[in-house]
């Protein structure tokens, strides 16, 4: 069977753990100057693993005791991509790698070892990890638990802005579905309103493609988020919009019973109102009540221990990621009780180390592209257009 990543999860409870962490990873870059070879000195000058050493020492200094996690986009794994998986995992780093919809990708992943993938089709991801068999031995689930769920321990499957590729993006239905196909972190992004309050949004604005009126009417145009309020936007819009390039996408509100009855709960117009942060952490809490773990014990479990990979978007392409996106998001998880269950990931570097100086419990994430090199995401800034 495949072994446990020693790179996960990479938290500790105890000063005194945390101690032992940041002396064991002196002691492997230690040992590892002492014996460099051929394959140490490439490393060192890997420029992706160079990137994340840097952003390892510098979580290590602010107290953090959880290891950066490397998230590339697949292209940069393809052979001249750019990205040495290998050289990573030597490092010690571990691997998330977004976004895969199809299941020969997911396959060959799985079998060169990455720690996780990001896919808009969890049915997918979810049957390509059912039926791994890591030590060839022809029985499949090595990455299953003794209950069937995904361990997370050894591979982390990670829905997509919910679903993305079954349900509109960063909604609650969208959340749903990954749950139902027992998705072991939710992956959404981030826009603050502007009363602070952070709100899902892959886009700094609402997009006509994506959403309309409440009443049905569509958007002349654009409309930026941080022009709106977060009570103004959730009674007045709705995205529910599908879209041409997702064929598998549905709105159907009887496909999302639990996304319609909680958004009752809430006081929300519509299941497919753009959430809050705090209403999506709330959400998810409310699928392991007592209610649910009698209906469905397995996903009532697994909505119990989900985690969730919390983006950091721009609202505009010409500024910076300030601080205060970082610590709004950081109050809501707090708030939540899920700093333990909760990265926080950006193509911003600079944005991330903010996060790691001012919240150095929280695990951070760094994004990289196909078309943009480390070398670049190292001085700072990305561009964060096309995803995860």
């Amino acid at each position: 069977m495949r072994p446990e990543s020693p790179t996960r999860p990479f938290a500790s409870s105890t000063q005194a753990g945390a101690a032992a962490w940041r002396a064991r990873v002196w002691l492997l870059a230690v040992l590892g100057c002492a014996c460099a070879g051929p394959a140490t000195r490439a490393r060192a000058t890997d420029p992706t693993v160079r990137l994340m050493d840097a952003a390892r020492a510098h979580a290590i200094s602010r107290g953090s005791t959880q290891a950066p996690v490397c998230s590339p986009d697949v292209a940069l794994l393809r052979p001249g991509g750019g990205v040495d998986l290998e050289r990573l995992h030597a490092a010690g780093h571990p691997v998330v790698v977004w976004t895969v919809n199809d299941l020969p990708t997911m396959q060959a992943l799985l079998r060169r070892g990455v720690d996780g993938i990001i896919s808009d089709r969890p049915d997918l991801l979810a049957r390509a990890v059912r039926d791994f068999d890591a030590d060839a031995d022809g029985i499949p689930g090595d990455l299953l638990d003794a209950d069937g769920l995904i361990n997370l321990k050894r591979f982390d499957a990670q829905g997509h802005r919910g679903a993305r590729g079954l349900r509109p993006e960063n909604t609650l239905p969208a959340f749903e579905a990954a749950l139902d196909f027992q998705m072991t972190t939710l992956e959404l992004d981030t826009v603050l309103t502007a009363d602070g309050v952070p709100v899902l949004s892959h886009d700094p604005d609402l997009s006509p493609a994506k959403c309309r009126h409440l009443d049905g009417s569509p958007l002349p145009e654009p409309i930026p988020l941080a022009s709106l309020t977060a009570a103004r936007l959730q009674a007045t819009f709705v995205c529910d919009q599908l879209l041409a390039d997702r064929p598998e996408q549905t709105r159907e509100r009887a496909r999302s019973p639990e996304a319609v009855a909680f958004a009752a709960r809430e006081g929300l117009p519509d299941p497919y109102t753009l959430p809050t942060l705090r209403q999506v952490f709330a959400f998810a809490r409310s699928q392991a009540d007592a209610e649910h773990q009698a209906r469905d014990p397995l996903r009532a479990r697994n909505a119990r221990r989900v985690r969730f990979n919390v983006e950091l978007k721009r609202v505009s392409a010409r500024t910076d990621i300030e601080p205060a996106h970082g610590d709004a998001v950081a109050a809501v998880i707090r708030e939540a009780g899920l700093v333990d269950r909760v990265d926080v990931q950006s193509f911003d570097s600079r944005a991330l180390r903010s996060v790691q100086d001012r919240h150095p419990d929280l695990r951070t994430v760094f994004l990289l592209e196909s078309g943009r090199g480390p070398a670049q995401e190292e001085g700072g800034r990305g561009s964060g257009g096309g995803g995860p």
